[in-house]
C-alpha cells in the first residue's frame, strides 16, 4: 500500500511539471490585431505593425483593406478590394483563415510558420480573428515554458490550403508576423495566458506569391543567352 502511494505521488508530481501547456489567442481588450489585403503599390511585400484602427492604435498605413471587411474602416487602412491583387475577393472572409504558432524561439516559429503546420486555426471576421474557443493546447510544450507566438493568414483556395506553407505552395496570398518577445505558457487549470501588445506581435498585410531570388536570375541568365544567340545571328 505504502509502495502503491508513493508511486501515484511521483505521477502525480510528473504529471504537474509536465502538464500541457495553453494560451488564450483571442484578441483581448488591449490587443486585437488584424489582417490585410496586400499592398496595392508592392502586393509582393508583407506590411506590419498596428494602424490607427487596430488596438492597439499605431501609425502604419496600409493601401489594402480588412480580410473579410468592406469599405474603409478610416485613416490608415484602404477599402477591401472585391478584385485586388491576385484577382482574388478579399471581402470573402470564409476564403481566408488565420493560424497559431507557438515555439520556443522566434527561429524555430518562422520554420513552423514556412514547413510545417499550425497549432490551430480561426476563421477571420472584419479583419480580426473569430471563434468561440479560445484557451488553445500547444503540443509538445509544458505550462511555463517560455515561447514565442507567430499568427500566419492565407487564401484557402476553397479548403486545398490548411497552413501558411500549403497557401504559398499553392501560390495563394498569404502573411504573417512572429512575436519579438516571449510569454510563459498557461496550464489546463491555472488563469489563461493571454497575448499582450508587449509581445510584439502586430496586424500584418497578405503578399501575393511572387519569384524566390534564383529563379530571377535563371530568368536573367536565360534572357541574356537568349540575346547573345539573336546577336551572333545578326
Amino acid at each position: 500500500m505504502k509502495k502503491s502511494l508513493i508511486i501515484a505521488s511521483l505521477l502525480a508530481g510528473a504529471m504537474g511539471v509536465y502538464a500541457q501547456g495553453t494560451l488564450d489567442w483571442n484578441a483581448q481588450s488591449d490587443w486585437s490585431p488584424s489582417f490585410y489585403s496586400p499592398d496595392v503599390n508592392t502586393p509582393g511585400t508583407i506590411f506590419t505593425g498596428y494602424s490607427p484602427q487596430d488596438i492597439p492604435a499605431g501609425t502604419t498605413t496600409y493601401t489594402g483593406g480588412w480580410i473579410g471587411g468592406g469599405a474603409s474602416p478610416g485613416p490608415g487602412v484602404g477599402a477591401t478590394p472585391t478584385s485586388g491583387p491576385g484577382g482574388y475577393d478579399y471581402t470573402v472572409a470564409a476564403n481566408f483563415e488565420v493560424g497559431l504558432y507557438v515555439d520556443t524561439s522566434s527561429t524555430l516559429v518562422y520554420t513552423d510558420i514556412t514547413t510545417g503546420t499550425p497549432v490551430a486555426t480561426s476563421g477571420i471576421t472584419d479583419g480580426g480573428i473569430s471563434f468561440i474557443s479560445t484557451v488553445t493546447p500547444v503540443p509538445g510544450l509544458a505550462a511555463g515554458t517560455e515561447v514565442n507566438v507567430g499568427l500566419a493568414a492565407w487564401y484557402t483556395g476553397q479548403g486545398t490550403a490548411t497552413s501558411y506553407a500549403a497557401a504559398v505552395a499553392g501560390q495563394f496570398p498569404a502573411g504573417y508576423n512572429i512575436s519579438t518577445g516571449q510569454l510563459a505558457l498557461g496550464s489546463t487549470t491555472g488563469t489563461p495566458v493571454e497575448i499582450t501588445p508587449g509581445l510584439g506581435l502586430t496586424s500584418f498585410s497578405l503578399a501575393t506569391t511572387v519569384p524566390e531570388p534564383s529563379t530571377i536570375a535563371l530568368g536573367i541568365v536565360g534572357a541574356s543567352a537568349f540575346l547573345m544567340r539573336l546577336r551572333r545571328k545578326v
